[in-house]
């Protein structure tokens, strides 16, 4: 019975989402007209990925390298358009059209002449190697549980997998959350060391209110950025360039931002604070009891032009965050139909962890000709974690018979009885200074870049875990002479290394009669003074544009990705350091393709890109929930191979969405690895090998009333690879069932472009104002992000799955002053 009523509530929602979807259609374009036209700079030459969209809202379009647009736009009243691009001047213009009228409308951009810096230089030199840009302003309309994370945007992009959604890592083709790059203005962003889970992570460092642009690669990137495996996520804080401030409030959280400049344009300041806590969403899990968990940020990005070349700035940041758990009672039933168990846990005891962390950043910008740039950086990141807990658990596994019919359960028979006792007193201290300087010139065909980092690390750790188990009067394991703990670890240990790393990169363009092609080509070096070893990795690219009547871009890149460990990678399970640790290696070869196209008199684009990664000295690892532990003391080799497919434009006229999808397959090979009859085990899949990925990112409105407005994200992918912890790896090869959501979220504006769309004169103060409803895992489904294994009578283990987040709803309001 209750797999019927779940059936029937599942097609009534699918009933639902389909007469909205046939309402829509049938009505969707009826009151909206058409802009087009060219933007192009002061010279006549086409401006490629100018952002053409309605002002304050997160509708528009963007340039193609022919500097063509195309936007519908409501119709019968009047309309504000912006035109920008990253070193040029925004424009506005106002329209009033006709039903159905086309117009056309050409755009000269000025150039900017005071920002200073890589970014400018860059953006005049526009690419097309593997990079995607994505419009900040998707991130924040995300009906996201990080309160607007852009993370939450990449999640939905071609090869990035992730199923926990409490969390903000992710892993890419292949590869684990710790082997992906983020930069916030240049400053490499590290993850925490001691968070297990999604629930204690908190916050996502980037803070989407201070974003101008966001750039992310899955694989095949240049040798200017560092030395991670799998992929590198490029933000950029913004300059402001007149005051605006926000501030949003919601039953997740809140946040508030300021931005100004000084009147005589040479400070500018860019501040805001985030406070988020789970505990209303951690209520829908099955592990009932007291959740408080809090967290905290304050980020600023200050800068200070001290002549018409020389820019200082300055970026800190701070966040603390708290996570409390008192556990009361756990129930959660597994199995199929006519075989179902289900484990009740009686608790005593709490979990208590605390994470602060601090990082600064002074960067001296100069530029001393308009094509030319020097930035220096000193910085410091430190990060004090505690992890403390004693948690006792009393459990009882049952057979359950009668499921599923109108009969009241009868639980027949207790096939597991017993308790365990985790115990934790975990303690890190983290600080990473570096210094750096970077370098860049360009000419007519050449943009030449250079840089070199000195980092100094200093790690103070002291791990003190242990596991007790009894099942049915027994110690596991089992001995009859003493009581044996089933897990124990206890080290302590300091780790001061220093870091030296170099790059040279050079991109060159060369004008050709079917279009133009695009090479860069670099080499980047890495020393670290742990291993003694010089770690070397040229990269190269080329990206070629065969655009005549329509635009074709084929990209072709090649490289080595060294990624010297880290101090998580040096660890064991049972918190032990291997000295003599290898440095993982991956060969990287990619190919793709985008084609853009014309669909429904809208821009559309497909994006399809093939890879092959050779894995060279990996460190082996597990993963528990968002915690990697590795396995430092063996080595093994292993590939990634995959396709990934994107297609984005305007499925609603004036809106960007998208539709992804990813096919792949990883596999290691243990050096000496053997299974417990002797044998060699060969290739195994890798504990993120998730063979196929459907994700899409959705927005729509109203026609002719884009103050009605949805956004939509959905994701289907199949399981990850599984085993009991502390287990052999050859062991772990069950799969997790695949991961299934759909999150929606309902936008009304109140304020638009400082027009009261509303009766109420209070709303008359803002320049935007927004009522937002989101509803999170709309179809309710129980997903799993890992499984906790007890041991019955027999001494044979089941695997309870751990459930994530269930059904829950969100109301948020936001207002830009």
């Amino acid at each position: 019975m209750l797999f019927l009523q779940r059936m029937k509530r599942l097609s009534q929602i699918f009933s639902i989402f389909l007469l909205l979807f046939i309402t829509v259609k049938a009505t969707a374009q009826s009151s909206n007209a058409t802009l087009f036209g060219v933007v192009s700079d002061e010279n006549g030459q086409p401006i490629e990925m100018v952002n053409v969209a309605l002002k304050n809202y997160p509708f528009g379009t963007t340039t193609n390298r022919k500097g063509e647009y195309l936007l519908r736009i409501p119709s019968g009243r009047e309309i504000v358009v912006g035109y920008s691009s990253l070193g040029y001047e925004v424009k506005e213009l106002s329209f009033t059209l006709d039903e159905e009228e086309s117009f056309e409308q050409n755009v000269t951009l000025i150039s900017k002449s005071e920002q200073l810096g890589e970014v400018l230089i860059i953006d005049r030199n526009q690419s097309s190697g593997n990079i995607v840009r994505i419009n900040p302003r998707a991130a924040d309309a995300l009906p996201d549980i990080g309160i607007g994370s852009v993370e939450g945007i990449i999640k939905t992009l071609p090869g990035v997998n992730s199923n926990i959604e409490l969390s903000c890592q992710y892993s890419v083709r292949g590869g684990n959350f710790d082997e992906n790059l983020v930069y916030v203005n240049g400053i490499e962003v590290y993850r925490p060391y001691l968070v297990r889970s999604g629930q204690q992570e908190g916050l996502s460092f980037v803070n989407t209110d201070m974003v101008s642009s966001i750039e992310f690669s899955a694989g095949g990137f240049d040798a200017k950025y560092g030395d991670k495996m799998s992929s590198v996520l490029d933000i950029k804080y913004s300059q402001p360039t007149e005051f605006s401030a926000s501030v949003s409030a919601s039953l997740l959280g809140g946040k508030v931002h300021v931005e100004d400049i000084s009147d005589n344009g040479k400070f500018t300041y860019n501040i805001g604070s985030r406070y988020k806590t789970f505990q209303y969403l951690l209520a829908t899990l099955e592990e009932k009891g007291t959740y408080n968990p809090s967290f905290l940020d304050f980020q600023g990005y200050f800068t200070y032009e001290l002549s018409d070349k020389v820019e200082l700035s300055f970026l800190g940041t701070a966040s603390s965050n708290k996570y409390q758990f008192i556990p009361e009672t756990r129930e959660t039933k597994t199995g199929v139909f006519n075989d179902q168990r289900k484990l009740i846990i009686y608790y005593e005891g709490q979990e208590i962890d605390r994470y602060k962390t601090y990082t600064g950043a002074f960067s001296l910008n100069w530029e001393p000709t308009r094509n030319a740039y020097l930035k220096f950086t000193a910085s410091a990141f430190t990060t004090s974690e505690q992890e403390t807990f004693d948690i006792i658990g009393y459990y009882r596994l049952q057979e359950v018979e009668n499921e599923g019919t109108t009969e009241q359960e009868d639980t027949s028979l207790n096939i597991g009885v017993g308790y365990y006792h985790e115990h934790g007193r975990n303690y890190l201290d983290a600080n990473v200074v570096n210094f750096a300087h970077r370098g860049g010139v360009k000419t007519d065909a050449h943009f030449m870049q250079w840089g070199f980092t000195f980092k100094q690390e200093f790690v103070q750790d002291q791990m003190k875990e242990w596991e007790y188990r009894d099942s049915a009067g027994y110690s596991l394991p089992f001995s009859s002479s003493s009581v044996d703990l089933y897990y124990n670890a206890k080290t302590t240990y300091q780790h001061s290394q220093q870091r030296y790393t170099a790059f040279l990169q050079d991109s060159y363009s060369i004008p050709l009669s079917i279009g133009s092609l695009f090479l860069t080509g670099g080499v980047r070096a890495h020393y670290w003074t742990y291993t003694n070893r010089l770690s070397v990795s040229p990269r190269f690219s080329a990206a070629l544009n065969t655009g005549v009547e329509r635009d074709i871009v084929t990209r072709l890149s090649f490289g080595w990705y060294h990624q010297p460990a880290f101090y998580r990678e040096i660890k064991d399970l049972y918190g032990n350091i291997n000295p003599n640790i290898q440095t993982p290696r991956s060969i990287h070869a990619v190919a793709g393709m985008d084609y853009s196209f014309i669909s429904w008199d809208r821009p559309f684009r497909l994006t399809v890109e093939t890879y092959y990664k050779a894995l060279q000295n990996l460190i082996p690892y597990q993963i528990e929930n968002v915690r990697v532990r590795y396995l430092s003391n063996e080595i093994s080799n292993g590939y990634a191979y995959g396709a990934d497919f994107k297609v984005n434009g305007e499925f609603v006229s004036g809106t960007q969405s998208w539709i992804s999808m990813s096919l792949m397959k990883t596999a290691e090979d243990i050096v000496g690895d053997k299974d417990s009859d002797g044998n060699e085990v060969g290739y195994i899949p890798r504990p993120t090998d998730q063979r196929f990925k459907f994700s899409m990112y959705f927005q729509d409105y109203l026609p002719g009333l884009p103050q009605y407005q949805m956004h939509l994200t959905g994701h289907f992918i199949t399981g990850a690879p599984y085993g009991m912890p502390r287990s052999e790896r050859y062991q772990q090869t069950g799969r997790i069932e695949a991961y299934r959501r759909v999150d929606i979220g309902f936008m009304r504006s109140l304020v638009s472009n400082n027009k009261n769309l509303t009766n109420w004169e209070f709303f008359d103060r803002f320049k935007e104002a927004n009522v937002s409803l989101e509803v999170f895992n709309v179809m309710d489904i129980e997903n799993i992000s890992s499984y906790f294994f007890v041991a019955d009578i027999y001494n044979n283990y089941h695997a309870i799955p751990n459930r994530l987040t269930g059904l829950t709803f969100n109301l948020k309001l936001s207002a830009t002053f």
